[in-house]
């Protein structure tokens, strides 16, 4: 078996170029056999270019090869990571925009696992508003394989990373002329193809390009195209006469994706009458193009939901290796991505029956023009009247319209000089570790609300007012918009990160190797915040102009300083060729997203403890890695919503302890040639210690419920069967994740569920070879969110359950030749 290559320092390793062009130069075809031992055998390879196997890591780690990469088909990078144990991914968003979840960490997005590509964040703050980690990056035909590392121990090279990094290795250029082309068709008017081709340019210069291009209408079809666009990648190696490299790229990502939320349903297992659970959605083209205020309070800004979350990105990177001899080596990786994202999505905000909304509606227009004395809904693209039984399962719904435009910038630079060192005790390779990061940011949010119908893509209202003559009084809406500018804000933010890092690769004997790392982190941010104030946008006609937030020209000035240390200790010892144990501790820290300082709350989370230990079996027909970990999080924050006196959701911020335990199990059995089974999975307890206090409705206790949205039980069994000598292979997976809450509170669950996925591909030649895959192959109706923007702390009472459904049953065939 050929080793797909990773990297071994947790977080930031960097290949050495020359090694992982050979990488990619021998990995092996997508129907090609494997082996079963869990990758224990690959090497690890550190920035000092010492190879390391897997089996000898004192840390618990995933890597992801070619084989699997083809045969999950992720149409996102979660899709890509989510059978990792100890990992938890909530997909149901779309291609991008997903949460994930790591050993009991509460909280969602890559918070406390950053996203990187060849070791560099693909953006800084990846747990950012608005700027979620999979938003800047695209799986396609130019990525190698994945590492993911779990645990503390990712903190010390990498930032903010207290429970691991997944870290996305690209191909490299190549010193033989190769490539592939794969184009691949889905039952969803999907439409995509990708290439990559690399090769020699002179007997020191290679290069390697790539990308992709798709077109579809998304998993949910909401009448037109959701998502449209592709990236593409460039990238030229020079190796040194007489050891090193040089490697530059540049990627370009101009991608739109259709980004879902809640839809009402009738139960956490069952859709709507015309509201399917696995395809039905709330996007719709009808209102997909609207005009709302901007922020001076004017009828001019367009807002465009067909647009979805449009990523338009350029992104630089440099890698250079230099080993000088005498054991020192140098190696500095460097980015600089610039560009947008705009994000237009639609968000589940309230729901309620269509004659008790038009009744609540009544009262405010009343109070408007008291000669009001009846409230009727009019279809708003046509001005038709609609009878409150008439709309869609009779429910009204408010739907939030978000639009926020971010320009970013960011610097990124790792340098990192290695010594290795002879002594009595053992080899020590000695690391040190200098990481700057810069970024700017501008977000422009202008969010409102629309009344639609609980349908698939429904029709959307105006409530008027009608006096005792049947003529219109005044409207609770302007062309089915209400609540206009629900949020309007405009930030500014500019942080920059130094941190200094030391790490010790200890080889004491050849079975015993201990390994230790302290890192300082030091994070200094400063911007702006635009005030607002409410004003009277002057429309008679409607009340829904009566208090809309508009700027007021004068901004509020914030920074913010903190210096935070991490530190990690490890042991890995080998019993014999099959069998290695290993232990670590660290302590950890996670300085909050840039939007902690808008709004107030806690901005650092530090003091978190991390305990880890396992075992890995290695043979060719069994191999197992089996970890126990223990978790401790005395300073958690976040912002969550509760019901408030007068039933409206409030916003507050919340501080609280937790801690989590569990164990952690990837298998691996080929006891024939035609037959592997994988698994992996892990059980957890998750638990909040201490969170008590008070709030609108007086005081709380829910010390000892089970930490929000993440499973105490998951796991994937995934059977390969090859036949006809490996040309023919039939594979799948059954995914199950064990119950959840919603809330705090644990009084809303989200019940556990089954997803099901079935594929095989066909090598046809030795170069071209057919893939189909079903995913959600028996429709299962499983929900990853539930009342998501409501009831977190204290229900708010809703006409129906809201959740966010995993996708139903859906095909893709693709072909792929390779030369």
């Amino acid at each position: 078996m050929t080793p797909a290559l990773a990297q071994s320092a947790p977080s930031s390793a960097t290949q050495s170029s020359a090694t992982q062009s050979a990488a990619a130069a021998d990995a092996p075809a997508a129907g090609a056999a494997q082996g079963s031992d869990l990758g224990l055998n690959e090497i690890i390879v550190t920035g000092t270019r010492t190879g390391t196997r897997k089996f000898e890591t004192s840390y618990a780690i995933t890597t992801i090869d070619p084989q699997a990469i083809a045969q999950k088909a992720p149409l996102g990078i979660a899709d890509l990571i989510a059978s990792t144990p100890g990992i938890y991914v909530e997909s149901s968003g779309g291609e991008v925009g997903n949460n994930v979840y790591s050993r009991g960490l509460p909280a969602d997005n890559y918070r406390y696992l950053p996203l990187l590509e060849d070791g560099l964040p693909v953006w800084e703050e990846g747990a950012g508003a608005f700027t979620n980690a999979d938003e800047f990056f695209r799986v396609d035909a130019t990525i190698d394989s994945l590492q993911i590392v779990r645990g503390g121990s990712a903190s010390i090279t990498a930032s903010n990373a207290p429970g691991g990094v997944v870290n996305v290795l690209t191909k490299r250029p190549t010193r033989t002329f190769q490539g592939m082309v794969k184009s691949e068709i889905g039952d969803w008017d999907h439409y995509r193809l990708d290439a990559n081709v690399s090769g020699p340019l002179t007997d020191r210069l290679s290069f390697a390009i790539g990308g992709f291009y798709r077109e579809d209408n998304g998993l949910r079809d909401p009448g037109f195209t959701g998502n449209k666009g592709g990236q593409f990648r460039v990238g030229l190696q020079y190796d040194f006469v007489d050891s090193g490299s040089l490697f530059v790229s540049y990627r370009k990502l101009n991608d739109k994706n259709i980004f879902y939320t809640a839809i009402p349903l009738a139960s956490p297992s069952q859709g709507l009458p015309g509201l399917d659970a696995g395809t039905g959605t709330l996007v719709n083209n009808a209102f997909g193009r609207l005009t709302v205020p901007d922020g001076n309070g004017v009828f001019d800004k367009n807002v465009d939901l067909t647009q979805g979350i449009h990523t338009n990105t350029d992104t630089f990177t440099a890698i250079f290796n230099k080993p000088l001899g005498d054991g020192w080596e140098i190696n500095d990786r460097a980015r600089y991505t610039s560009g947008t994202v705009d994000f237009n999505g639609l968000f589940s905000s309230g729901v309620a029956t269509s004659q008790g909304f038009l009744a609540n509606a009544l009262t405010r227009l009343q109070a408007a023009r008291p000669d009001t004395v009846s409230a009727v809904y009019r279809d708003a693209s046509n001005g038709q009247t609609v009878a409150a039984s008439a709309l869609g399962n009779q429910l009204a719904l408010t739907e939030s319209i978000f639009n926020t435009v971010v320009n970013v910038k960011n610097v990124i630079n790792d340098l990192t000089i290695t010594k290795k060192l002879d002594t009595g005790m053992g080899q020590h390779t000695l690391t040190a570790g200098y990481y700057f990061s810069h970024f700017n940011q501008t977000q422009n949010w202008n969010w409102n609300d629309i009344l639609v119908e609980g349908v698939n893509r429904p029709r959307y209202f105006d409530v008027v007012g009608l006096n005792a003559a049947g003529q219109q009084t005044v409207a609770l809406t302007k062309d089915g918009l209400l609540n206009l500018h629900s949020n309007l804000q405009r930030f500014h933010d500019d942080v920059t990160v130094n941190a200094l890092y030391l790490t010790d690769a200890w080889q004491v004997t050849d079975k015993l190797r201990i390994d230790l790392g302290a890192r300082y982190h030091h994070v200094a941010k400063e911007g702006t915040i635009a005030q607002t104030t409410s004003a009277n946008l002057g429309d008679p006609s409607t009340i829904a102009d009566d208090n809309v937030l508009v700027f007021t020209g004068a901004n509020t000035q914030y920074r913010f300083k903190t210096g935070q240390w991490a530190f990690s200790a490890g042991a890995n010892y080998e019993f014999s060729k099959r069998v290695a144990a290993f232990a670590r501790y660290s302590r950890s820290f996670r300085v909050t997203p840039e939007f902690v300082q808008w709004f107030g709350g806690v901005p650092v989370e530090n003091r978190i403890d991390l305990v880890e230990g396992g075992v890995k079996y290695a043979t060719r027909p069994f191999s197992a890695f089996v970890t126990l970990f223990y978790n401790r999080f005395p300073n958690v924050a976040f912002q969550t919503t509760v019901a408030g006196p007068n039933g409206q959701a409030q916003t507050i911020n919340q501080k609280a302890a937790a801690e989590s335990r569990g164990i952690e199990v990837e298998l691996s059995l080929r006891p024939a040639d035609f037959f592997e089974l994988a698994a992996s999975g892990n059980y957890q307890k998750i638990t909040y210690t201490s969170f008590a206090g008070q709030d609108a409705n007086g005081p709380f206790d829910f010390s000892g419920n089970q930490i929000v949205r993440q499973p105490e039980v998951q796991f994937s069994i995934r059977p390969t069967l090859h036949l006809l000598r490996d040309r023919v292979n039939i594979f799948g997976e059954a995914a199950y994740t064990g119950k959840r809450y919603v809330d705090v509170a644990n009084t809303i669950v989200l019940p556990h569920y089954t997803e099901v996925r079935l594929g095989a591909n066909w090598k046809i030649t030795d170069a071209l070879q057919a893939q189909v895959v079903a995913t959600n192959l028996f429709n299962t109706v499983g929900l990853t969110e539930g009342n998501p923007r409501a009831g977190s702390i204290v229900g708010v009472q809703e006409t129906a359950f809201q959740g966010r459904p995993i996708f139903g049953r859906r095909v893709r065939a693709s072909l792929t030749y390779n030369f």
